[in-house]
């Protein structure tokens, strides 16, 4: 606790002794946006004994109608100096008697302290996911979360406060670090905080790399470390990408007995038709390998995950995307039972309004 107050007073008089005199004009004022996604589905193959990804509770042949996702935002400009934001999230694991739900996903205030750093403080978009290069990069969010995500391994907004900036006038280089409650939306009082922080950078053009980690203590020495790495090249008519990460999960099993997630996602997508420099169809992919605990080489199954797709889209903002999600196990021990693969075709859209 002594080391989390040393670190909030040492930001807060950053900012008041940092604070840059130069001020530029910024209109007042707010304005909405949001998207939504989702899909009609059919599960071709698979039973409901695999993980606990998006389709693997269900059994073979069952389909659907869903929304996975809805965002409502409104961002206000204060001046040159402050703005805030407000985002409410509804998607398919929040019901209220049996209907979407929503809830708040962020809710901040931020202020630029001088041309370069700025601070929020609220509820804030994390380091690990919010804030960071690989979710932009992969770009094809409603199609599925990157993989720590994915894997429930992260959490994409906390309670807390935090800083980003950048080491150069371009934004080449920069930094996001966050001090949290390491309990996404939900408020808790322990004294127990989550530590985050990433850099990036752009060292040439299309190119980006990003660093990340985070500690996370807990009750019981149940504490986690998480490292990251992406490196990614992004060009108008495509990207492509590789990011690997670890985690240490100490006492994660009790009586000592520690867990390490691992995991590598590779992405590309590009353009195949456009008229005018706009894109109308394109075409995705992505693997992804992903071993719960690495540390355990007799019990437990990897898993495999592979989506392929096009993106059709008709007008700017409105997308509609036939794709196939696999999700495939392989035990470890021979011994073990044979899980058979999860496989949903879907025709997902998605569409964005600002």
């Amino acid at each position: 606790m002594k080391l989390t107050l040393r670190v909030i007073f040492f930001l807060f008089f950053t900012v008041l002794f940092l604070e840059d005199p130069a001020a530029q004009t910024v209109e007042k004022g707010g304005k909405v946006w949001g998207y939504v996604f989702g899909d009609y589905f059919f599960k071709v193959a698979g039973d409901s004994t695999g993980s606990s990804t998006q389709y693997s509770p269900y059994s073979k042949s069952a389909q659907g109608f869903e929304i996975r996702r809805a965002y409502l935002g409104y961002d206000y400009t204060f001046n040159d100096k402050f703005s805030s934001q407000i985002l409410l999230e509804g998607n398919d694991k929040i019901l209220t008697s049996t209907r979407l739900g929503l809830f708040i996903k962020t809710a901040f205030v931020e202020w630029k302290v001088f041309d370069k750093v700025s601070f929020a403080i609220g509820l804030v978009p994390t380091p690990t996911f919010g804030w960071a290069l690989f979710e932009k990069s992969w770009y094809y969010r409603p199609i599925e979360k990157t993989i720590m995500d994915m894997r429930s391994l992260g959490i994409a907004s906390d309670l807390g406060v935090s800083a980003r900036g950048k080491f150069d006038k371009a934004g080449n280089y920069g930094f996001n670090v966050m001090i949290g409650n390491g309990n996404g939306q939900k408020p808790e009082i322990n004294k127990f905080k989550k530590y985050y922080g990433n850099l990036f950078a752009k060292p040439a053009k299309g190119l980006q790399l990003e660093i990340y980690g985070d500690y996370e203590p807990a009750a019981d020495e149940k504490n986690k470390t998480t490292l990251k790495g992406h490196v990614g090249y992004t060009h108008e008519k495509f990207n492509f990408g590789v990011e690997a990460f670890q985690q240490m999960q100490k006492n994660a099993g009790g009586n000592g007995i520690d867990a390490a997630p691992i995991g590598i996602s590779s992405y590309i997508w590009g353009n195949l038709l456009g008229r005018e420099n706009k894109p109308i169809l394109n075409v995705f992919g992505r693997y992804d390998m992903y071993d719960p605990d690495s540390k355990n080489d007799s019990a437990g199954y990897k898993e495999n995950f592979i989506t392929v797709g096009l993106d059709y889209m008709p007008i700017e903002n409105v997308h509609f995307m036939p794709n196939v999600w696999i999700n495939s196990y392989s035990a470890k021990n021979s011994s073990m039972a044979e899980r058979k693969a999860d496989i949903a075709a879907r025709m997902t859209f998605f569409f964005v309004f600002k």
